[in-house]
């Protein structure tokens, strides 16, 4: 006994997941302080860094980013090869120009609300890298978050738009 080859995958895996998400907490318990002001920043930049890891991944194992219900889903496969098993997903609507990604349990809100008693600081880190991950996977798409479980929502919503549309959208507001 004591090989890591002995204890199941499914073990490993729920045991990683559950470090990762504890990671961002930590480190904000570490660092913040010290780093003052431009932690933030610095964060965003580390997650943005993670999200630009999602072409790696697809390319690599020959996931689909051709329409945004692909793109959804291959979000929704590599969000769990990161972060572990306890993200839990459910693709939302799909069409032609756009497709929804419904977020029911995330690990990152679970850890940082079992430590801190809140998880709103979250929210930066995790748009940060599904805005990137979604454009480093088809540069003709963006995403923009509707709802979201560390601001108090039931469930993320994420929508998967191109960007003409989105800009247009902006404008229009």
């Amino acid at each position: 006994m004591g090989d890591a080859r002995e204890i199941p995958d499914e073990a490993k895996w729920k045991i990683a997941g559950r470090l990762a998400a504890g990671i961002p907490v930590m480190y904000d318990f570490a660092f913040r302080e010290t780093v003052g002001e431009k932690y933030d920043e610095i964060e965003r930049d580390i997650w943005l860094e993670i999200g630009k890891e999602a072409k790696f991944v697809a390319d690599s194992f020959r996931l689909p980013v051709k329409t945004p219900a692909d793109i959804a889903a291959t979000l929704g496969t590599i969000s769990t090869i990161f972060f572990g098993p306890d993200w839990i997903r459910q693709p939302g609507e799909a069409g032609e120009d756009r497709a929804v990604l419904l977020i029911r349990r995330c690990p990152f809100r679970m850890k940082e609300e079992e430590i801190r008693g809140r998880s709103e600081l979250h929210f930066a880190k995790c748009l940060a890298f599904s805005v990137m991950a979604v454009g480093s996977l088809n540069r003709e798409y963006t995403l923009r978050f509707v709802k979201s479980l560390c601001m108090g929502d039931k469930h993320c919503e994420m929508k998967i738009v191109r960007k003409e549309a989105a800009a247009e959208s902006e404008k229009a507001s």
